[in-house]
């Protein structure tokens, strides 16, 4: 296949009204108002449990609108000082090797005063972090009123995750999915819900792929680079972050750098012929702050030897404080990645016409007969079905560009407000050709590209009513645009579809404090507004969607509300958390089209409905022993009131694109179940964490038609996961993680399938050699798949046990 070029264009209106809005800002407040008025500092100090004072500890600093998050070093006098700070509430948490993370400390900064402030490093108990998604505004753990985990970059580190998938999977109530090896196609559901029911974010911007309106088609490229946290909201987030967040969100919250210049080098090399290669730096001052990383990823062989896959990806930040009251921050993220695909799994052998068949795969030497073209009659029975067999000639590429410029003011302490465009472009390539068995396109190869753009606009405010009352509300403006080409051997097949679509938000957030800050209440409210410009396709002649009128989408209206009580003396908080949720539909859902072996096929609905849900949990927080042991609870329920599911049966006399099959309104579903986890560090050197998840998740309309199956596909009822790090002296650490599922089910067209459960256990093991006092060279191994357990994810392969080895210089 030859690559045809493949540029971006984001479209330069949207950014040209932001910089000059940015730019008519920065010079009206830097002729009206002086740089440094009521201007103050904060000196951390940190100590160990005698009060020892600790060097190179990293304090962080946050502000509770988000504006500034920077991390600094103590420095010869064992402080970390922050000039230049406009009065307010500011959030700090400290960390340092070998201790736990300090929970998060509240101060207030009166206006041209100085504080100063101790902070007293745990030998052992769990770490805590401030997070922001669960409201959009930084709050430390005691403060969040809904589910939320976090998987900090330490962690992520000793597990050597290379993606942000892959350090998911220990997440309750998550379900990851890869179907295949590296490079393959990653989808998440949350509490049993659907890939599209979780939006994904970066650094608290929303990211999705403009084609099927959610970020799936590119989870497998989010590479681990540059790389502070992620954090996972668990429940209904629409009414903060719109579309697709009705299961949840995931926010990947980028290094934002700061503090003298560090950085570090990874490579390393294992089974599969895998290479990965990492570069990262940071560094800045308290008004300048800045982080870089690039990643490479390259599997030369795969699982059958025929299964390459590469990524290369980039991301950068940047953190201008212009005044001690205004910031002006950028974030560049790209990535580009080329996988060789397989055939789908496909039935096998003499097979019931109805009920759920147990899922066995024909043996290995069957598969590489088939794969050299012996018929199906001639094959061993014993099997049910044929997994991924290979296909020379199947392949899929793809690539994106996120950017992000952000200006951020506060005139007074009680009112400020944020201005951010966000400009991403997608592009995925798939082609496939007549080479391989089984199913495969007649009389030539076919081609399909689809490109995405996104502009998107954000205007918000938050502003104090009193000590108690915080209230966020903001206009958000986006442009979509989706085109997707077809070819094939037959030329008359040819097409081309582009759709524009605009949409305007407006939402509202109040958070109250009382008593004390024990007791936390939050309620939001979200509308939004589609308005669909007039599609065009190409040819128009025969065109399945040309000459029909269009209605813009309904619009969305979501309200959310949660609630939490802290009872300090026994370290116990109970929360409760509900909202209603909304997924537009995508534009290939309504203008999508496809080649089925090489025959054209119109898949979209132009006139589909929104889907809609209402979901509830509810659950409780428990801190033991000074922090030591950390137990947590929630029960979920979520009703999806109507969805938007594909038909394999539609009439084309009685539809009006004449379709065959594709994408109607369906009835909904249900999914309730509960999420237990438990976070234990017995002594300095142990971490120890375990999770639990029982789903129950059914839907109204079988998924797979004439089979009668209502439970959710791929969906397990029980979900088990731990992680086990103990650390030997300050130089060594040996890494245990295991992940293990019940039975689910899943289709492999046109039938049911029960695979048996999923059990994946790695292990790994460390050990660091002081260079310097700043450098640090640190070598490593881990084996996959430990028991090389055979894993079928929906019939595709997974890898059996594998190896790497590698070395990370810090410096």
């Amino acid at each position: 296949m030859k690559n045809k070029r493949t540029g971006f264009c984001l479209g330069s209106k949207p950014l040209i009204v932001l910089v000059l809005l940015l730019i008519c800002n920065i010079f009206a407040h830097a002729v009206f108002a002086q740089a440094s008025a009521g201007a103050a500092q904060i000196t951390v100090r940190v100590t160990d449990p005698q009060g020892a004072t600790l060097p190179n500890a990293e304090v962080t600093l946050y502000t509770r609108d988000s504006r500034i998050r920077i991390s600094s070093l103590t420095d010869s006098n064992r402080t970390s000082r922050f000039d230049q700070l406009a009065p307010g509430e500011y959030l700090i948490e400290a960390q340092a090797s070998g201790f736990a993370r300090a929970a998060a400390r509240v101060l207030h900064l009166e206006k041209g005063g100085n504080a100063s402030l101790d902070i007293a490093l745990p030998l052992a108990g769990v770490s805590e972090q401030v997070v922001v998604t669960a409201q959009a505004t930084a709050q430390s753990t005691d403060e969040i009123s809904k589910a939320v985990s976090v998987v900090a970059s330490r962690e992520i580190e000793e597990r050597n995750e290379a993606t942000v998938t892959d350090a998911l999977r220990t997440v309750p109530g998550l379900r990851i999915q890869q179907l295949g090896g590296p490079g393959r196609l990653v989808s998440i559901k949350t509490r049993g819900l659907r890939n599209q029911d979780t939006a994904v974010l970066i650094d608290g911007i929303r990211f999705r792929d403009a084609t099927t309106g959610d970020a799936t088609s590119f989870l497998s490229d989010f590479a681990v680079t540059n790389l502070d946290r992620v954090e996972v909201l668990r429940g209904s987030g629409s009414s903060l972050y719109g579309t697709n967040a009705i299961g949840g969100v995931v926010n990947i919250v980028s290094d934002e750098g700061g503090g003298p210049t560090h950085g570090s080098l990874l490579a390393e090399g294992g089974g599969l012929g895998l290479f990965r290669g990492r570069a990262q730096i940071a560094g800045g001052t308290t008004r300048f702050a800045y982080s870089a990383g690039a990643s490479h990823l390259n599997v030369s062989r795969g699982i059958d030897g025929d299964d390459a896959a590469r990524n290369t990806s980039g991301q950068g930040r940047v953190v201008l404080r212009l005044m001690p009251t205004m910031t002006l921050s950028g974030r560049v993220y790209a990535g580009t990645s080329f996988v060789q695909l397989n055939n789908n799994p496909e039935v096998f052998g003499p097979l019931p016409l109805t009920g759920i068949i147990d899922a066995r795969p024909i043996s290995r030497a069957d598969l590489r007969r088939y794969e050299m073209g012996v018929p199906l009659v001639q094959l061993g029975l014993g099997g049910t079905f044929i997994p991924d067999a290979n296909d020379p000639d199947a392949s899929a590429a793809s690539r994106f560009f996120d950017g992000a410029i952000t200006f951020a003011h506060r005139p007074v302490e009680a009112f400020g407000y944020t201005i951010s465009y966000q400009g991403l472009a997608t592009r995925r390539l798939n082609s496939n050709g007549v080479a391989g068995v089984g199913f495969q396109p007649f009389g030539g190869s076919t081609f399909t590209q689809d490109d995405g753009r996104i502009h998107t606009i954000n205007a918000r405010t938050d502003f104090s009513v009193g000590k108690h009352n915080l209230i966020n509300a903001g206009y958000e403006f986006e442009r979509a645009s989706f085109s997707n080409r077809s070819t094939s051997a037959n030329v008359a097949d040819n097409n081309s579809t582009r759709v524009v679509e605009d949409s305007s938000t407006f939402f509202v957030q109040d958070q109250l404090r009382f008593l004390e800050d024990r007791l936390q209440l939050s309620a939001a409210f979200r509308v939004q507004f589609f308005s669909l410009h007039a599609p065009t396709f190409t040819p128009t002649a025969g065109a399945p969607y040309a000459g029909i009128a269009f209605d813009s989408p309904r619009s969305a209206y979501t309200g959310d509300g949660s609630i939490a009580y802290l009872f300090r003396t026994t370290h116990t908080k109970l929360r409760a958390h509900i909202g209603n949720g909304y997924r537009a539909p995508s534009m290939f859902e309504r203008f999508g089209t496809a080649f089925f072996g090489g025959f054209f096929a119109p898949l979209g609905d132009p006139r589909l409905r929104p889907e809609r849900s209402l979901a509830f949990d509810a659950g409780i927080d428990q801190s033991l022993y000074d922090n030591k042991l950390r137990l947590s609870a929630t029960y979920f329920y979520t009703r999806l009131q109507e969805v938007i599911g594909f038909a394999g049966l539609i009439a084309p006399v009685s539809d009006p694109f004449g379709r065959f099959f594709g994408y109607v309104n369906t009835g909904g579903g249900l999914a309730r179940g509960l999420e237990l986890s438990a976070t234990a560090s017995p002594s300095r050197t142990l971490d120890v964490s375990l999770s639990y998840a029982y789903t129950n998740s059914d839907q109204q309309t079988p998924q797979v038609g004439g089979s009668g199956v209502i439970s959710s596909l791929v969906i397990p009822d029980h979900q088990f996961a731990t992680v086990v790090t103990q650390r030997i002296g300050h130089r060594a650490f040996v890494n245990f993680d295991l992940t293990a599922t019940s039975h689910y089910l899943a289709p492999i067209f046109p039938r049911v399938y029960r695979f048996a459960g999923l059990v994946k256990a790695d292990l790994g093991a460390s050990y660091e050699f002081p260079l310097a006092e700043q450098r640090r060279l640190r070598v490593f191994g881990y084996i996959d798949n430990l028991f090389n357990r055979d894993n079928f994810e929906s019939g595709f392969q997974t890898p059996g046990r594998t190896g790497r080895a590698g070395a990370s210089l810090s410096f």
